[in-house]
């Protein structure tokens, strides 16, 4: 028994030595600091400002137990604390950018009629027929835009165009929707998923897709959005163009038989398509924003007293 007292007393002065060494480093490396910065005053081991107009958030106890902040000095805002501070100031050269609006500007719906007659007798003729002039005045301001694009000219934008119509219709063919993130909008994508499963619900495996005959795309429409109008500099550009070709569809199921689509010819098909470019984005390029329903042959445009109206911010 007293050979274990004496090795817990020599254990305890083996500490108490360590314990004085560290409490030396620590007051060396103070001392340091203040020689290196004059404008701090030591208090033990802890340094705070030496000016004493600036106060220090101290805490007292109340009967309670509870601890309860002294009042702050008058000059210093309320909620004010270096983290929160920093955070503020650091947030100010931050700016977040929106990829896509998620929504189509005024969508296309072929040639309006001019308005009847008899619906002058009331406002609705008359909004029609400002809606009429207004549409060639936003193609022309869409256009202007756009020249901010680099390289951007309608014949260069029409090949564009033309090479993604026929890159994205392969791509969903094939139902490779992981390559399409950078082709499409995030909403286009999810249309494009739901397509995608439709289909394999319904059984179909292997979907074998051609096209000839693509001619050179018509530019229909060009709508500029402001998703904030109080920002003007977040802007989308929104063409809407048309696709006339000859393709060739045929859908089979997991055995190789025929479920849907004609292998044997290729069939006339017109697309109207919704490509989107955003300004004021680092490597913002042509995205397809939309697949808009083609016109049936036959089938008469919407007159314009019938549309919804367009929100503000919108051109």
């Amino acid at each position: 028994r007293g050979g274990a007292e004496l090795s817990a007393a020599r254990g305890g002065e083996a500490i108490m030595r360590n314990a004085g060494g560290a409490l030396r480093s620590i007051a060396r490396a103070a001392r340091r600091v203040h020689a290196r910065e004059p404008s701090l005053a030591l208090d033990g081991c802890v340094a705070r400002p030496s000016d004493p107009a600036a106060p220090m958030p101290t805490t007292r106890v109340t009967r309670r137990g509870m601890a309860k902040e002294t009042p702050r000095a008058s000059g210093v805002p309320k909620g004010h604390t270096v983290p929160a501070g920093f955070n503020n100031a650091r947030s100010q050269g931050l700016r977040a950018f929106l990829l896509s609006p998620g929504v189509i500007a005024d969508p296309y719906r072929g040639p309006r009629p001019w308005p009847a007659l008899s619906s002058f007798l009331g406002t609705s003729g008359w909004k029609a027929l400002v809606r009429m002039i207004s549409r060639p005045v936003h193609d022309v301001l869409t256009l202007g835009q756009c020249q901010q694009i680099k390289g951007f000219t309608r014949d260069n934008f029409k090949a564009e165009a033309g090479q993604l119509y026929r890159q994205i219709s392969q791509l969903i063919a094939e139902n490779h929707v992981t390559s399409l993130r950078h082709l499409v909008t995030e909403k286009a994508l999810t249309d494009i998923k739901r397509e995608a499963k439709t289909r394999e619900k319904a059984g179909w495996g292997k979907i074998v897709w051609e096209i000839r005959d693509l001619e050179k795309p018509v530019t229909l429409q060009g709508r500029m959005i402001f998703p904030n109008p109080q920002d003007k500099q977040m802007a989308f550009a929104q063409m809407t163009v048309g696709f006339r070709s000859h393709q060739r569809y045929a859908a089979y199921d997991a055995k190789g038989r025929l479920v849907a689509g004609d292998p044997s010819g290729f069939l006339p098909v017109e697309d109207v398509w919704v490509l989107e470019h955003a300004f004021k984005l680092p490597n913002a390029r042509w995205r397809l924003a939309a697949r808009l329903p083609a016109a049936a042959p036959g089938e008469k445009a919407p007159r314009d007293a019938d549309d919804a109206p367009l929100v503000s911010g919108w051109m």
